[in-house]
């Protein structure tokens, strides 16, 4: 079967998008498509039989890191090479920079295959946030300040993309975002230099938010992994994340203890 050539997506395709996932039993998340579209590239096969999408993938890049994900393939197109394609075509777009992405267990064996080794990750909770009474963090308009904070976790300047989450939840030397992604509250990334504060800042944007919430602790934070469990957030499957060559990520690791989601870091 021959497929159309692999094309940048723009507005008028996030509904394909979406259908795309919901193909692959994800959830549709328009908000989270749409700020996709805002910070990044999307890439897309139009399918042969002009139903939607054979396949998509992200990239989003800020300065010297890129980050890949939503790579789907329609069920009716696996096993003829489209995921590995638009893996790399997303790759060499990403030029010289260290690219990462988060793995599920069955794409891992094809990242790897490509060249991408394994440098921690992450793992979503999801549901309704039982609130234990302890201090929380405030709100803030702050934004140069939060992304003073972001740019010593990540490395990089993320202003275009803190800047689209709304109104950052704040504790000294630390922050987070509640972003409604369609079907729940994404808490992250979480920001912060010591457990404690990653705590009050989940509390905070938890009890702002209207119905479920979600938050994906890093592995290196099994206290905390334990705390949102809890809390009464259920453990989804484990994310590790991938480096293509091993290369080291930039930032501080130790302040970061939630991305904002698999999809950007």
């Amino acid at each position: 079967m021959t497929f159309p050539p692999i094309r940048l997506l723009g507005p008028a395709d996030l509904s394909a998008c979406s259908d795309l996932a919901e193909s692959r039993s994800w959830p549709r998340e328009p908000p989270k498509w749409r700020l996709l579209h805002e910070v990044g590239r999307v890439f897309g096969v139009d399918a042969p039989d002009g139903a939607g999408l054979a396949a998509a993938a992200v990239l989003v890049s800020f300065d010297r890191v890129a980050s890949i994900s939503m790579v789907l393939v329609a069920p009716r197109f696996e096993r003829r090479g489209l995921g590995r394609a638009i893996t790399r075509h997303a790759v060499d777009a990403a030029g010289d920079r260290v690219v990462c992405l988060h793995a599920s267990k069955f794409g891992r064996p094809l990242y790897e295959s490509m060249g991408f080794e394994v440098d921690g990750g992450c793992q979503g909770h999801v549901g309704t946030f039982l609130d234990d009474g302890g201090p929380g963090a405030r709100e803030t308009s702050d934004l140069a300040a939060v992304a003073r904070l972001d740019f010593a976790a990540q490395g990089v300047d993320r202003r275009p993309l803190l800047e689209r989450l709304g109104t950052a939840h704040v504790v000294d030397g630390g922050f987070a975002f509640g972003f409604d992604i369609g079907h729940v509250t994404v808490i992250g990334p979480v920001v912060a230099t010591a457990e404690d504060q990653a705590r009050a800042l989940i509390r905070g944007v938890a009890r702002s938010a209207s119905g479920e919430v979600r938050v994906d602790p890093d592995f290196r934070f099994p206290g905390l992994t334990a705390w949102v469990r809890e809390r009464g957030l259920v453990p989804t499957a484990p994310a590790p994340r991938l480096v293509l060559d091993g290369r080291p990520l930039p930032g501080d690791p130790t302040m970061r203890f939630a991305p904002f989601t698999r999809a950007v870091g």
